[in-house]
């Protein structure tokens, strides 16, 4: 199952491992560097976090 999420510019983001995404974005959170966008590495990061957590969380329930 591929799973997709969305950068802070509407990009499409591939997730191949979950778990490496999600420290990958810890690890960013905090990066004052600037994109072309105006938004900083850092909230771009943590806007995809809130994502991939969500993505964690569902995989985790049982299937009803």
């Amino acid at each position: 199952m591929e799973l997709t999420i969305r950068d802070i510019t509407g990009e499409v983001i591939k997730v191949d491992n979950l778990a490496a995404a999600i420290r990958q974005c810890r690890d960013c959170m905090n990066s004052p560097y600037k994109m072309p966008s105006g938004h900083t590495v850092g909230d771009n990061h943590a806007y995809m976090l809130k994502q991939l957590l969500a993505l964690r969380k569902q995989r985790r329930q049982p299937p009803r």
